[in-house]
């Protein structure tokens, strides 16, 4: 074991790339909402890039370390301190048995990812370490993270270079989408969707989003056959307000579908918040598949890295095995 829970935050789960091919018998694929920060949290120690890590929401969880271990981080901006001395995230950190690691509240963006050297090891269902909680499936237990819990990492020593995820603007508020399915009964309402801004309500989580702004009305109805659904499916009901569906998503809908976010900005929209505004921009499906692999390729070519030149870090744990010579 390499963590135990002292605090499990607000929403932690275990997430990987998610579970695919079972939509048809009822299993939403879940998965890391933010897929960008997980991979990168994975290549700053050299893991698979779909290995095993845990997603904090808005506040984080705090570990008592049982067993030396590396870890990094990315996503959101949380503060986070070893046994109260605050350190700097998403870059890698050394951890030793004994020390206590605790994350606070979000300052900005809505969910950070922690990675550990080699992954965390849970049971797989169907292929997948993700955790989705309605059914009760994956990760630890089909559930968030309770106090007293203790993790398990593959193993490794993870990378032992001085790499950090250089701060990148992701802030503004231009969400790019694929018309869908329905587009076409929305015609007459299409000034309206893509020239307002919607803000994001209360009721926001890994299932969707549901945003509050101008009512967009569909032309013969807003009630179709119920359809396969898919990540970043923007829904319009009989409010006329949008529903944006995500990785814990229903996997079959009925209502009509304006348009679906384009993967390369779901990270982005992941990140927003509680009254956060969004702005849609249409693109067709070749730009987006384009967008999509351009962002593939700065992650795996490790464009968003820079050199850290703050070595606090890497100093504490061999200044702590220093003193713990000196006292023997």
């Amino acid at each position: 074991m390499a963590l135990k829970v002292m605090n499990p935050g607000l929403f932690t789960t275990v997430q990987d790339m998610g579970r695919y091919g079972h939509q048809a018998e009822g299993f939403s694929p879940a998965g890391a909402m933010d897929w960008r920060a997980m991979m990168l949290a994975n290549r700053l120690l050299g893991n698979d890039e779909g290995a095993a890590v845990l997603e904090m929401t808005l506040h984080g969880a705090s570990f008592e370390v049982t067993k030396d271990v590396t870890i990094a981080t990315a996503g959101a901006e949380m503060p986070v301190a070893v046994d109260g001395r605050e350190m700097k995230t998403a870059t890698v950190m050394p951890l030793m048995k004994g020390e206590q690691i605790s994350f606070g509240g979000a300052e900005r963006g809505a969910r950070t990812y922690l990675a550990v050297a080699g992954g965390f090891t849970v049971p797989e269902v169907f292929g997948s370490a993700s955790t989705h909680t309605r059914s009760g499936i994956g990760g630890f237990g089909g559930r968030t993270l309770e106090s007293g819990d203790r993790l398990k990492a593959a193993g490794g020593n993870g990378a032992s270079g001085t790499g950090r995820i250089r701060v990148f603007d992701d802030g503004d508020d231009v969400i790019r989408v694929i018309p869908g399915q329905q587009y076409d009964r929305f015609k007459e309402n299409l000034d309206t969707f893509y020239g307002s801004g919607y803000r994001l309500t209360k009721d926001c989580d890994r299932m969707g989003f549901r945003l509050d702004g101008e009512v967009i009305e569909a032309a013969g109805g807003h009630d179709v056959l119920s359809e396969p659904t898919q990540l970043g499916s923007i829904q319009i009901p009989k409010n006329g307000k949008p529903i944006i569906l995500l990785n814990d998503r229903q996997t079959a809908g009925g209502y009509a579908r304006i348009a679906t976010v384009a993967l390369c900005d779901i990270p982005k929209l992941v990140q927003k918040r509680q009254g956060d505004t969004i702005r849609f921009e249409e693109i067709g499906v070749d730009r987006a598949a384009e967008l999509y692999k351009a962002e593939i390729g700065k992650i795996r070519s490790d464009e968003y890295f820079e050199i850290d030149n703050d070595f606090k870090s890497h100093r504490r744990p061999l200044a702590g095995k220093i003193e713990s010579i000196m006292k023997r």
